[in-house]
């Protein structure tokens, strides 16, 4: 325990110099964002996309960047993602890519980001403040270990065809080199669990891990869905797990139906072979003792003084379900982190998390009028939402991520933001246009009077495509209401969704089937395994009330569903 606190005090201390200059800019939003772009130019003169910029090199203001640079996305940056992966030099940035991290994978294919150094140095600018804020701030977390996610990585690491790494494993490779052998030494659970080669094993391995760790102070995952199914597995396992704990062995149980990891290295023996397992009797007893009692984690974990996760957009459903475990211990929401780059930064004190404004350079569109210049930071209105374009040192300008933000207050003169969703979440099979944000309203506000009171453990609404009959969407709901509530539940929701002119107009010609309802068991494992085949990291699975990729129907079916 000293160690771990002698640890992150010095951690702490390696934060501060960035965590000062971060705040002293909270104070001047605009002159900070001047920077920002300054130093984004820098890293983007003299490459083939400046080349496609008239007067490039001339660009000194956001004015005169936002006239020469048009507004790009993914796919219009495609072309030069595929020439960096051949191994092309100063396409994006003078700077070589040091990797690729994959982003996206839950409708459709993932989307290769490249990673330069001055990237990364965007990244610690907004990591570091924030984790010293949080050391800062709360006290007790430096009181004993963490667990920060650690997750199975969902896809194979490798190489592109110009020899450029893809992927990375754990949340401290977005930290400098010099601070990941610290990060290391305080991490409750060793990073190597994330070579396991399935989902069940490497679950069952943490737990070992966390249930030996008597001093843990933090927890901090993406998604609390993956907490609330790493405690599920706590349960579902524990007297193996205190056998374990008693002998100093562990010993992953076999899975009937494995959610394999196409990321794993190697079988489970190799590596498990890599870590320490150390007898631990007396915390076998006390997991004994408190399973007997019904799980509550400060039982477990009596020193634990926080859960980070995301609270916000469609995450909000899930933060109950995970802390039913943990009454008691502060939750702190996580802010708007994409594979891109940063957008915000949770602070103590702040109204919502804080724009990166160190980071990189932002424009924030109006859905409203998207016709109209984008605005600076420094001229947003509280109360209003805004799409957001960022521009970065890994060579994105002006790159729409597709993340609406509400702005919430100011924190000194710098904007607070809140996530409410995806832009751009769109489902559109025959021209019915059916967003996401209007599944969340109709199904918020549907669902617990048509069953019961009460909101499902889960629900989402899918696409299917079905031979010799006409699309349509499927209501998948685990819930103990009967055959006739679902299928009523499955008429409001058709209901509803025939008040938009385009869906409405969709059904009136035939094109579009009508809404089903298809009752699932342990829905949310059976999410994050076909998101996981999708591509995705477990830890960064979010949950969806609308998910845009089909075939759920027969993929919910191999694990128990029934059609009311």
């Amino acid at each position: 325990m000293l160690t771990s606190r002698r640890m992150l005090s010095g951690l702490m201390a390696a934060q501060a110099p960035s965590a000062l200059l971060f705040h002293r800019a909270l104070h001047h939003p605009a002159q900070a964002q001047a920077e920002s772009l300054s130093r984004i130019l820098q890293a983007t003169r003299d490459t083939t996309q400046a080349t496609r910029a008239q007067g490039f090199s001339l660009i000194r203001t956001a004015r005169e960047f936002q006239d020469a640079v048009p507004v790009s996305t993914p796919d219009l940056v495609l072309g030069d993602i595929e020439a960096l992966k051949g191994g092309a030099p100063r396409v994006l940035t003078r700077e070589p890519v040091v990797r690729f991290e994959l982003s996206g994978g839950s409708s459709g294919a993932s989307k290769y980001v490249p990673v330069t150094r001055g990237l990364l140095n965007e990244f610690h600018r907004a990591l570091a403040p924030m984790l010293f804020d949080l050391l800062h701030s709360r006290r007790a977390v430096r009181e004993g270990p963490s667990y920060w996610s650690i997750s199975p990585i969902g896809r194979k690491k490798g190489r592109t065809a110009g020899g450029i790494p893809v992927g990375s494993v754990e949340d401290s490779a977005y930290f400098p080199r010099f601070l990941q052998p610290l990060l290391s030494c305080v991490f409750a659970v060793p990073g190597a669990v994330a070579h396991l080669p399935d989902v069940e094993s490497c679950r069952y391995v943490t737990l070992w891990f966390l249930v030996a760790c008597e001093d843990l102070a933090l927890l901090s995952v993406w998604n609390p869905s993956f907490l609330t199914l790493l405690m599920d597995a706590l349960e579902r396992h524990g007297e193996r797990l205190a056998e374990d704990l008693e002998r100093g062995v562990c010993r992953p149980p076999v899975d009937p139906h494995p959610d394999p990891l196409p990321g794993g290295e190697g079988g489970v023996d190799a590596v498990l072979a890599r870590m320490r397992f150390t007898p631990q009797p007396g915390r076998a007893r006390l997991l004994r003792e408190v399973l007997r009692s019904g799980f509550q984690g400060r039982a477990l974990w009596p020193r634990l003084a926080l859960l980070s996760m995301w609270t916000d957009a469609q995450a909000a459903h899930s933060v109950a379900p995970a802390y039913r475990r943990f009454q008691g211990v502060e939750v702190q929401g996580k802010g708007l982190l994409a594979t891109e780059g940063v957008v915000t930064l949770p602070l103590f004190g702040a109204p919502a998390p804080v724009l990166a404004v160190r980071s990189h350079f932002f424009e924030f569109l109006d859905p409203e009028h998207p016709e109209a210049r984008p605005l600076l930071a420094q001229e947003l209105e509280v109360g209003r939402t805004y799409s957001v374009l960022l521009s970065t040192s890994g060579g994105l300008l002006r790159y729409s991520i597709g993340d609406l933000v509400r702005v919430e207050g100011f924190h000194h003169a710098t904007p607070c933001l809140r996530f409410m969703g995806r832009a751009d979440a769109v489902s559109d099979l025959v021209g019915e246009k059916l967003a996401a944000t209007r599944v969340s309203t109709v199904l918020e506000s549907l669902l617990p009077g048509e069953l019961g009171g009460q909101r499902p453990s889960f629900a989402m609404v899918a696409p299917e495509w079905e031979a010799h009959a006409p699309p349509a969407y499927r209501l998948f709901l685990e819930t103990d209401a009967s055959d006739a509530r679902l299928e009523e539940a499955a008429h409001a929701l058709e209901r509803a969704l025939c008040e938009g002119f385009h869906y409405r107009y969709a059904r009136e010609l035939g094109q579009l089937g009508p809404v089903r309802a298809i009752r699932v068991t342990e829905g949310t494992r059976g999410y994050e395994a076909r998101c996981i085949a999708l591509g995705q990291r477990a830890g960064d699975i979010k949950p969806m009330d609308l998910h845009r990729q089909a075939g759920w129907t027969a993929w919910f079916s191999q694990r128990g569903t029934k059609h009311p």
